[in-house]
């Protein structure tokens, strides 16, 4: 192998933000070309490719042990061109288990998580390396561009500094906000959005965001779905260096597989946030081992992240996921104690706004706009129908998680999550209803004007 070159200067190549291709010859000396999903980086002198559905490189592996393999950087668009000689092949271990995160985030993209799906890691020895020359830049000169500097990523010290804000959070509220803004103030990452497991275990809600247009609170991803559904199925990070390059190339995947009737068109994923986002870095937010939410993080730019910015962000998730247990924790004590609220006169008077409430999935609309459904929007439901019965204005936690309405789980109601998503659905919304913190465990419902309640059967 040439000494010029070390593969590990090569990082950003292996990032998998533009696909590699790969070359392989029959022993009649006939040559195949195809795309490989991901090349992953094994040691100094070995790479693993992504052994999805290349049959016909399978074929000529085993008449002729040799590959050739072009690379790309994704900053510099720089090629490089691996000669490799085939080892072994690998069903499990670490490398195959890298290899099949990023596959499957591959896959998320077109919806083909059933068929796209990683069968093998194939181990290869790279027997030689060698940049390939460029074309004439429009300078006139030639050569390799210069690489950008390297990121150094979060230092320790401004890591400390969100974890010391984050440590004195006395409410869900306040914790979630101050991740999102710590991120962006402390640590650089401009768009990020926090997102909790719901009650059944089976979605991620969104519970706040940073940097984006819309703050989304209240949108919902299944586990296994995108980036960031697969990184709470697998309790791994998911990093995506060149999305919108990947989309394409899933989607041409896709299409080369249902023009031979392979498989039926999966859906498109369509994954909330940053407006042609080139990177994407979800890591899974873990406290004592299960699974809290995912914290995710967006660029325009691609292979954005690195190995640096994965732990980094992995030790904040860590910290918030067990500030989050245990601020949910003193909420069901203070709320088990709190006294019975009062009630209060009725407000007539003032705009009418008419309330839809739809019993099948609690759908929520305020004068034909969509505002929430599922618990958010039962919990809304309820709490008018009481304001409007007797004048209802003040609540507790407790009392609304005792609700038979509901059907709260005894365990993991995430009753503080959703009104706190309630409330900031309301006030994204301007709405003529509101929710406001009083104390521990008890909150106020503000309404201004009059209410028109209506309710759809099942």
């Amino acid at each position: 192998m040439s000494g010029e070159i070390d593969l590990r200067r090569l990082e950003r190549c292996f990032a998998g933000a533009i696909p590699a291709v790969i070359c392989t010859r029959s022993a009649a000396g006939e040559p195949n070309i195809t795309y490989l999903s991901k090349v992953e980086l094994v040691d100094d002198q070995r790479v693993a490719l992504s052994n999805q559905f290349l049959s016909k490189t399978a074929t000529n592996l085993a008449e002729h042990p040799r590959a050739s393999v072009i690379l790309l950087d994704p900053a510099t668009h720089d090629e490089y061109r691996l000669t490799l000689a085939y080892e072994r092949t690998e069903r499990r271990g670490r490398v195959f288990e890298q290899l099949r995160r990023d596959v499957d985030a591959i896959a998320a993209l077109s919806g083909m998580q059933d068929v796209f799906r990683l069968r093998a890691a194939d181990i290869y020895r790279v027997v030689e390396l060698e940049v390939v020359p460029p074309n004439q830049r429009r300078d006139g000169t030639s050569g390799a561009a210069p690489a950008p500097a390297v990121d150094a990523g979060p230092g320790v010290t401004r890591l400390a500094a969100l974890g010391a804000r984050i440590s004195r959070c006395a409410d869900l509220d306040t914790l979630v906000r101050v991740t999102v803004d710590g991120l962006a103030e402390l640590l650089g990452y401009q768009h990020t959005s926090l997102l909790l497991l719901d009650e059944r275990g089976e979605r991620l809600f969104t519970i706040a965001s940073h940097g984006f247009e819309a703050e989304g609170v209240g949108s919902e991803i299944p586990l296994g779905e995108g980036a960031v559904g697969i990184a709470a199925a697998q309790g791994s990070p998911v990093r995506v260096g060149n999305q919108l390059q990947m989309t394409k190339y899933s989607r041409s995947v896709r299409r080369s597989y249902e023009e031979t009737g392979e498989v039926r068109p999966g859906r498109e994923v369509a994954v909330p946030g940053l407006s042609n986002a080139d990177s994407r870095l979800a890591v899974p937010a873990l406290a004592m081992g299960q699974l809290v939410g995912v914290l995710v993080t967006e660029s325009r730019r691609p292979a954005a992240f690195t190995d640096i910015d994965e732990a980094a962000l992995t030790m904040v998730a860590s910290i918030v996921a067990v500030a989050v247990e245990a601020v949910r924790a003193e909420e069901r004590v203070a709320a088990a104690t709190s006294p019975a609220p009062a009630a209060a006169g009725v407000n007539r008077g003032g705009r009418l706004t008419r309330v839809r409430f739809f019993e099948v999935d609690g759908s929520t609309f305020l004068d034909g706009d969509y505002l929430i459904k599922g618990v958010a929007g039962r919990i809304l439901w309820s709490l008018l129908q009481q304001h409007e019965a007797d004048g209802r204005i003040e609540f507790t936690n407790r009392e609304v998680r005792l609700d038979p309405s509901l059907a709260l789980p005894d365990f993991r109601d995430n009753l503080e999550s959703r009104l706190i998503m309630l409330k900031r659905r309301l006030e994204e919304r301007e709405a003529p209803v509101r929710i406001t913190k009083t104390g521990r465990g008890r909150f106020r419902l503000e309404v201004d004007g009059r209410l028109a309640l209506e309710s759809v059967g099942a």
